[in-house]
């Protein structure tokens, strides 16, 4: 460990080292014995290339971060770095030889002619690569193909058009990402890389089509110890979802056909735990909640007690969202550039009445811009922090109704239960919620509208 004076603090480094006969600091760390053998020796040592202390110091921070990331990959056993596919940089390879994928996948008269471009290519990276001796031997096959000698890039595209391409499992989650556009999606990104690393720690790293029937129910029965059965279904349904799409879309023929299809959990929905309601009494406390420091919260709050909305539907409400000076006071619900919905039912317009009517009220006095809850959308203006926002609403519930209280979700099933007891017809319920499958000619009209918030003002 290095100690060092800045000003009037002594900082100390651990891992930060410089030989004594050289000016250059390193990074010098022994390997953990348990990842010995994916090290080709006992201590990683790498020159940060810096002869300042501090600038060095800082460097050698960052780079503690990297190889601890890459230690954790590797206890999840996943690859030592990030893995990104490279497809894409393929593609572009190919098609800067003027070959589009189909072409290079193509035998026949007529093809070798025109991927010729792109294998001598190939050639003059190996003959460069290699002795004269070596590069004789790979022609003549005394020696197999040096795959080593090409980039990620190359041998990708070479696999491509041998028809030999494939992903392993861990590469899937950022091509499907990337695909479906939501590789900017913290917690996409987060869901789908924890769903496969959980298997692949699980049942190893490799193409689809490689793993069997046993190894799959052997994650199931393996994470069932830990997990309820709702979050291991979930998963596999998520690793399901990132085979079928991105083998479908690369066409990758060998891992179209897989085994994770229709698997079995036992005692599925058995240690499901319902929700636990709100009672008239917390209702009445959530009423008369005194202010905060944070508006939002408290509106928020308020917003979901009396509409039943779900944390991130309010989370993405703009102020053109919202009509006051309608008859029936009221807000749109659909999907926009910063939040999407679950699903198409949950468009649909929403009454405003008694704490909902007050708190979005004050939101619309205080609005500095176009959002009504801008604490909680992220500054790029992309997508909304609703787990940050269910959180700090869970925190004040506790504070207000103690540890014990529900968490804003039951919202949502609590309303409906007041709704019921005021006799509002399960259709009208369904809408409210966002759950109704097929809407009826009237919903959204005045006279609509009139009536659901009937029912709510009925339901306070």
């Amino acid at each position: 460990m290095m100690r060092f004076n800045v000003g009037t603090y002594t900082i100390s480094m651990k891992y930060l080292t410089k030989r004594s006969n050289r000016n250059t600091y390193y990074y010098r760390r022994r390997v953990p014995n348990d990842l010995l053998s994916h090290y080709s020796r006992p201590t990683i040592e790498i020159s940060l290339k810096q002869t300042d202390r501090t600038v060095a110091a800082a460097i050698c921070q960052e780079t503690h971060r990297r190889v601890e990331e890459e230690f954790a990959r590797l206890r999840r056993g996943l690859p030592k770095s990030e893995v990104l596919t490279n497809y894409q940089s393929a593609v572009a390879l190919l098609a800067s030889h003027k070959l589009t994928e189909a072409e290079a996948k193509a035998n026949g008269e007529g093809y070798d002619e025109i991927k010729e471009s792109f294998f001598e290519s190939l050639d003059d990276t190996i003959r460069a690569k290699s002795s004269d001796s070596d590069y004789a031997a790979f022609r003549y096959g005394e020696k197999p193909f040096p795959l080593h000698l090409l980039n990620d890039a190359q041998r990708t595209a070479l696999a491509i058009a041998k028809g030999q391409f494939r992903l392993k499992a861990s590469e899937y989650p950022a091509e499907y990402l990337r695909r479906k556009g939501k590789d900017k999606k913290r917690k996409s990104v987060n869901e789908a890389n924890n769903a496969m690393s959980s298997f692949i720690q699980c049942c190893g790293d490799k193409p689809p089509g490689e793993y069997s029937r046993a190894e799959v129910n052997h994650y199931v029965e393996v994470s069932l110890k830990t997990k309820k059965s709702a979050t291991v279904s979930r998963q596999l349904k998520s690793i399901t979802a990132m085979f079928n799409f991105v083998a479908l879309e690369l066409d990758i023929k060998l891992d179209r056909q897989h085994c994770f299809e229709r698997v079995s959990i036992p005692g599925r929905g058995d240690d499901a735990q319902s929700r636990q309601d709100f009672t008239p009494e917390h209702i009445v406390e959530i009423r008369r909640m005194p202010p905060s420091n944070t508006l939002e919260i408290d509106c928020m709050i308020h917003l979901m007690l009396d509409t039943g909305m779900r944390v991130k539907e309010c989370c993405g409400l703009l102020i053109r969202d919202v009509n006051l000076q309608a008859e029936t006071p009221h807000l749109v619900l659909y999907k926009n550039n910063i939040r999407g919905l679950k699903n198409k039912n949950s468009q649909r317009l929403v009454p405003l009445v008694g704490a909902s009517l007050s708190a979005v009220t004050k939101l619309v006095a205080a609005a500095t811009n176009d959002y009504l809850f801008p604490r909680y959308v992220n500054e790029a203006g992309n997508d909304v922090k609703n787990t940050a926002a269910s959180a700090a609403c869970n925190k004040r519930l506790k504070a207000l109704l103690g540890p014990s209280s529900p968490t804003c979700h039951s919202f949502r099933h609590t309303l409906q239960t007041r709704l019921r007891n005021a006799e509002c017809p399960k259709e009208k319920r369904d809408e409210l919620g966002g759950w109704a499958k097929d809407i009826s000619d009237q919903y959204g009209t005045p006279s609509d509208l009139k009536l659901k918030a009937r029912y709510l003002l009925a339901a306070l």
